[in-house]
């Protein structure tokens, strides 16, 4: 009883304020007595400024975001036979999701097993979990467990249910790269061969899809519950209310927001953003609800703004090299080189490469960068003192590196960074494109249940609300974890909407 008061007088606020809004009547609990008590308090379609709650649509499901976790979120329940809405700020489907790099770490999929890699997704968590343990990511190992195996079960489904085209991994898994990458069917950047099959597959399901409508705030009944959303219609420039059973929430993080930025990531605060769309309103819209900020301020990995060629370490050999022509990090990790750049202040960094990677596994992704970023590119130059011209280091300098380089191929141990992949000396013709440090995503997100569902301060679920992708704390905020917790989250609903 007493949870429930301390609900309707947090709702009785926002609702006061504008930032939730409520159908006709007074909020059960917090009737006004006498002449004295604000109408605005209790009947949240009376606020000054605000139209009233007019509902125009209605549907079993309402999503709000569909890059790669509304779309995940969409395949269990309307595969259950519900009436799904998936709606986006933008006018496009997808979100960020079709711009990613498109690595996607899974285990033990049917990919795997047509490619002959042993090992299933429940092997591969029992050796993983003492990492998480390890690290002190001990809150709610349960959730993450089913985050982990949904990977998996959402890459065989999109596979063989929707028809998405991954790169085969015979074509890379004796190459030295790591065999628990999936790749869109061109390899890196190609992500449009996975989700386009997933977005009309949900369509041909009976999906429906809403573009140029930015949800601004929940719609809660007399009770509190929330029964739907109102959004602004970015093209027209009104308000449209959609009224649901179920909501979930997966509108992307909150790396484009400056002011949350400041407030939750102040270290990333004067990098630029990578993308121009993660503005947080998922997050800021779930609080306003009552529902609870979680590790906001957990460090997430800068990035390059040339975020696929950062990738490419995993598949070929290159070398990093800062503006002053010496190698600084092992090149292998995507995330470090970016990282590293910021901490050192470089401003900028190199990637040296060869013909290795040009016609390497990745060539289809190479070719489109070194097109598409021609301003960027330098080569080819057939030597390293042509190269340093190019590249405006000093010659000697780049030498020097390329001499301790070659020496560490030859004793077979990077001991200065530690390099485990891709360990090979390059050669002439030389390549070399320019990177610069930007922010990427977040971490941080809402506290949530096992089955996604969100809560507030004192932990009770609030109803009908769900949330999955980089809306959640650990989610990952990767492609294949956001996808696995909206499978999660879709589950969820779908057993939700049975019950």
């Amino acid at each position: 009883m007493e949870t429930n008061m301390k609900r309707r007088d947090f709702l009785k606020t926002a609702i006061a304020s504008g930032a939730v809004l409520m159908t006709g009547g007074a909020l059960a609990g917090c009737a006004p007595t006498g002449g004295n008590a604000s109408k605005g308090a209790s009947d949240g379609d009376s606020v000054v400024g605000t139209s009233p709650v007019s509902f125009s649509e209605e549907t079993d499901v309402l999503i709000l975001g569909t890059g790669i976790a509304g779309m995940s979120a969409a395949m269990d329940p309307v595969e259950a036979g519900h009436k799904v809405m998936l709606v986006d700020k933008l006018d496009r489907i997808g979100g960020e999701s079709f711009i990613a790099c498109g690595v996607m770490n899974v285990s033990g999929s049917v990919m795997h097993q047509e490619a002959g890699i042993p090992g299933t997704a429940e092997e591969k968590w029992a050796k993983y979990a003492p990492v998480l343990e390890k690290a002190g990511e001990t809150d709610d190992l349960e959730y993450k467990k089913n985050v982990y195996l949904c990977q998996t079960e959402w890459a065989d489904r999109v596979y063989q249910d929707y028809g998405a085209k991954f790169q085969p991994l015979a074509e890379y898994k004796d190459t030295g790269a790591p065999t628990s990458m999936l790749l869109p069917e061109h390899g890196i950047g190609d992500m449009t061969t996975v989700l386009t099959p997933l977005q009309k597959g949900l369509e041909e399901k009976g999906a429906t899809y809403k573009l140029n409508l930015r949800a601004t705030n929940f719609i809660v009944n007399k009770d509190g519950n929330p029964i739907g959303v109102r959004f602004n219609d970015e093209k027209n420039s009104k308000t449209v209310d959609i009224k649901a059973q179920k909501i979930i929430v997966a509108t992307g993080g909150f790396s484009c927001n400056q002011e949350m930025m400041s407030s939750f990531l102040p270290t990333q605060a004067k990098l630029g953003p990578l993308t121009v769309h993660s503005m947080g309103e998922g997050h800021q819209m779930c609080k306003a609800l009552g529902g609870v900020y979680n590790r906001m301020d957990m460090e997430a990995n800068r990035m390059s703004d040339l975020a696929q060629v950062t990738v490419w370490g995993y598949f070929g050999p290159n070398v990093q090299i800062t503006p002053q022509g010496r190698r600084f990090i092992k090149e292998d990790q995507s995330h470090d080189t970016p990282d590293k750049a910021a901490e050192l202040e470089l401003g900028f960094w190199w990637t040296i490469f060869d013909n290795q990677l040009t016609s390497g596994s990745q060539k289809w992704n190479v070719e489109q960068n070194m097109k598409s970023n021609a301003e960027r590119l330098v080569g080819p130059c057939n030597t390293l003192d042509e190269l340093a011209t190019a590249m405006d280091v000093p010659a000697d300098n780049l030498k020097a590196t390329f001499e301790a380089y070659d020496a560490a191929v030859a004793a077979g141990e990077d001991k200065e960074f530690g390099k485990k992949l891709f360990l090979k000396s390059l050669a002439a013709p030389y390549y070399a494109m320019k990177h610069f440090p930007y922010r990427y995503k977040t971490h941080g997100g809402m506290k949530i249940t096992t089955d996604s569902q969100l809560v507030d301060k004192d932990g009770n679920p609030i109803a009908n609300v769900y949330c999955c992708g980089s809306t959640v704390a650990d989610s990952g905020s990767d492609l294949s974890p956001n996808a696995g917790s909206a499978l999660v989250t879709g589950k969820a609903v779908t057993a939700a909407l049975k019950a």
